[in-house]
């Protein structure tokens, strides 16, 4: 019961924020592209990040189709949009600049050298991210005026109207990191059912990350739909160094974490502007990217709090990091606990609560606890649900198929939540036994990726 209540905490911040602040959510007001014009828009680089692993390749090819749709249904914004793919694969950047080469944005590969060491000897992605940087310092493809990075992950795609919107916001923001709501019906129905009610939960949570990005507090940041002033991006950098001869593996936390340190809180936002992905095909994919979500951010807690700029901040700040940061991870884990004893405790409840209407005798359990699980459960479900409905709204299916995916997805969400929660109890279990460093391995983007990866 002590577990139920610290969770229903979590649960209660994403409702509170869902109710209150729902309008902030998500950017509706349309634009039209003389509007956008005529406020002088920033330059937007869509800059993807990839290993070049197998199944990457088609999948960043969806997402550029659908800037370059972008730029056919509203030519005059062509010119204040273009694309980088940061790759360690020389293939990749040949097929990508020739398969673009006559389409209506400019669309640049950047090879990272397989020798390449920045100063701080940062790995895995935040090296390819930094390469970028100091690319960028140098003058590659420049542009005058305001710029921002828009980040995609390698299966990102951003629609018209949400760019469109995008442009807008950046137009008039005074924010320099800005992030906005990730949704996830690309590929859904080749997912696993599992898979689906796992990331249900993704959507719901992006109502916290609405709330951090706007107080200017970033205990989380997701790479994906980050957007950066390119001018802040390339004085700060992504040369995040190691933690204990490791590389991290949460290069956006910690990222987060610098440009606090450095500018204070004033330079986060939220811009609301939509981007969809897909999830994960298989359990076991999905259970390696939670076990990396936790086991990053346990990462960049112990190297931010270790820091000499940590310790100059207010000490009610420094608490709410640490213990607001341990929270998230906690509960996140302790999920998986709850849910195995909610497997054995609710049949017993609920067979009291039979035979006391049946015999008139007072239920074991206090009626008060009983309605309390029943809150909270409620709660979760509602999330779960929530979820599920952005998740599925832009998947391609008829009323009926929606109404029955959802369906489908809050039945198994008993179970496909402790699943998921276990991989973050599996990371803080490595953490605690010493283990720092972790494999920057991406989720497989296509069946035939992850059937491969599922083997290793």
């Amino acid at each position: 019961m002590v577990l139920v209540s610290v969770i229903s905490l979590r649960l209660l911040s994403y409702w509170s924020s869902f109710v209150f602040g729902w309008r902030r959510y998500r950017e509706r007001t349309v634009r039209s592209d003389v509007d956008i014009v005529g406020m002088n828009p920033p330059h937007l680089k869509v800059q993807i990040t990839t290993r070049g692993s197998e199944g990457s390749t088609e999948v960043i090819l969806r997402g550029i189709n659908g800037i370059v749709r972008f730029a056919e249904e509203s030519p005059i914004l062509a010119q204040y949009i273009s694309v980088e793919v940061v790759t360690e694969s020389a293939e990749q950047v040949y097929l990508l600049e020739s398969t673009y080469a006559h389409s209506p944005i400019r669309v640049t590969g950047l090879q990272v050298p397989a020798g390449y060491d920045t100063p701080n000897g940062t790995g895995l992605k935040a090296r390819g991210l930094h390469y970028a940087v100091e690319a960028r310092r140098q003058g590659w493809n420049y542009r005058p005026g305001k710029v921002f990075v828009v980040h995609f992950d390698e299966e990102s795609i951003m629609l018209p109207a949400e760019l469109r919107k995008l442009m807008h916001v950046l137009a008039t923001t005074d924010k320099k990191i800005l992030e906005g709501p990730i949704y996830y019906p690309l590929e859904y129905q080749h997912s696993s059912a599992i898979c689906k009610s796992m990331e249900a939960n993704r959507p719901a949570g992006c109502f916290e990350c609405r709330v951090v990005m706007e107080k200017g507090v970033p205990l989380h940041l997701h790479g994906s739909n980050l957007v950066v002033e390119e001018q802040l991006e390339n004085e700060v950098g992504w040369d995040i160094g190691q933690l204990d001869d490791n590389y991290f593996i949460a290069e956006d936390f910690v990222f987060g974490m610098n440009n606090y340190l450095r500018y204070g809180s004033d330079i986060f936002g939220w811009h609301g502007c939509v981007i969809l992905e897909q999830p994960p095909f298989s359990f076991k994919s999905a259970f390696r990217q939670r076990h990396r979500w936790i086991f990053g951010v346990l990462q960049g807690l112990a190297a931010a709090s270790g820091s000499a700029d940590f310790r100059t901040l207010p000490w009610m700040t420094r608490f709410r990091f640490v213990w607001g940061t341990r929270f998230r991870a906690f509960t996140f884990a302790a999920g998986s606990v709850v849910g195995v004893l909610s497997f054995l405790i609710l049949p017993l409840m609920s067979i009291a609560a039979g035979y006391s209407l049946v015999t008139g005798e007072p239920s074991p359990f206090s009626p008060l606890l009983t309605l309390w699980m029943t809150i909270v459960g409620g709660l979760w479900l509602g999330t779960v649900m929530i979820g599920a409905w952005l998740n599925v709204r832009d998947a391609n299916m008829t009323g009926v198929r929606r109404e029955l995916e959802i369906a489908r997805t809050i039945a198994i969400a008993p179970v496909a939540g402790v699943l998921e929660s276990s991989a973050g109890l599996s990371a803080l279990f490595d953490w605690a036994r010493g283990k720092r460093g972790i494999a920057w391995i991406p989720t497989p983007k296509t069946l035939s990726a992850d059937a491969n990866a599922i083997g290793k």
